[in-house]
């Protein structure tokens, strides 16, 4: 048998291989006794964080018609899971997360990620859904490369329909962080400013954060003071808040979300008197070169408003000042007819 041949004959026994396992992949919905399995799924997948948990998606499941996922192998082991809800003929990748899609084993191949994807779409399809909304989880929180979902919206002809820019700080590399952010910080500390892990949160919330987001955007914080209360009780490792002192004094701060080895700093709010002391660069100068100095990224977030098409400037510059840069996070709309596109796409 010439070499040629026998290449031929390992390739298609190989996608024989493959199209046992194709097929075989089952979708259905979560249900309440699937609690334990799916935060277990979380632990362990390669694109999640704590987000995903059950008991931080359910913190205000009244707000929304849960309609997650569970993906099931030939042997009835979970696979893959999608965090979602439903509005009308439409799933959205969970409106009350900041990031989300299809959740996976860190050992999935794309081979099998493909029939995962592909039957996700059937099943929402033969249940009347005409759209699937995708949210992505930015890349520095993968633990392991999980981006083939991104190929197969191509694929699937998808609709991008919101870019957003997080500023994130490479913790791993080398980084500049401005020289006024530097000065500001050093002036903080010689006037006696210090900075510390608080329990202030009601203090925070009602005296600082509600008040000054009210009366500079007239807004309110997306997490009642309870809410973020409950959710602090039930991740006591992953949720913090880090307050600005002065003589005993809180001045202001900001909430900390650790997730494995990225840091998200939200809700950070100064009290109006302070804010020319620029007490939120030393706080943060703080958090970057001392307290998550061994963490890989520090994630601030983005400055983007109605669907990514408009930025704050001024928001973003400040972030850039601590040696933040740009990580796009994409929104697509995925028509679930169109399964049949990945399926028509193997050689």
């Amino acid at each position: 048998m010439q070499f040629s041949n026998i290449v031929y004959l390992f390739f298609v026994l190989k996608w024989a291989e493959i199209l046992s396992i194709m097929n075989k992949i089952t979708i259905r919905n979560y249900n309440e006794t699937d609690f334990e399995a799916w935060n277990q799924m979380v632990s362990e997948a390669k694109n999640s964080t704590f987000l995903f948990d059950r008991r931080f998606m359910e913190y205000h499941q009244e707000k929304f018609q849960d309609f997650s996922l569970m993906a099931f192998d030939e042997k009835n082991e979970l696979i893959a899971i999608l965090p979602a809800h439903k509005i009308g003929n439409e799933v959205y990748s969970h409106l009350g997360l900041t990031y989300g899609g299809i959740i996976t084993k860190k050992d999935l191949r794309a081979t099998v990620f493909f029939d995962v994807f592909s039957e996700i779409l059937k099943f929402l399809f033969h249940q009347g859904i005409l759209f699937l909304h995708w949210k992505e989880v930015p890349y520095f929180y993968h633990s392991y490369p999980s981006d083939e979902w991104k190929y197969l919206a191509f694929v699937t002809e998808s609709e991008l329909y919101r870019r957003d820019l997080c500023a994130v700080v490479n913790l791993r590399e080398e980084f500049k962080i401005s020289d006024s952010v530097i000065r500001n910080a050093k002036w903080c500390e010689n006037q006696g400013y210090y900075y510390q892990k608080s329990e202030q949160w009601k203090e925070f919330w009602e005296e600082i954060l509600t008040p000054e987001l009210e009366k500079r955007h007239q807004a309110k914080p997306v997490h009642q003071l309870e809410e973020i209360l409950r959710l602090k009780a039930n991740f006591e490792g992953n949720i913090f808040f880090y307050g600005v002192f002065l003589a005993n004094q809180l001045l202001g701060g900001t909430v900390v979300f650790v997730n494995k080895k990225v840091i998200h700093s939200q809700y950070i709010s100064v009290k109006s008197e302070f804010k020319n002391k620029k007490v939120l660069d030393f706080l943060h100068y703080k958090l970057i070169k001392e307290e998550f100095k061994d963490f890989d990224y520090f994630d601030f977030g983005i400055s983007n408003e109605e669907n990514g098409r408009k930025t704050n400037m001024g928001l973003l510059f400040w972030k850039e000042g601590f040696g933040a840069r740009g990580i796009s996070q994409d929104f697509y709309k995925i028509s679930t007819k169109n399964f049949s596109l990945i399926e028509e796409m193997f050689l």
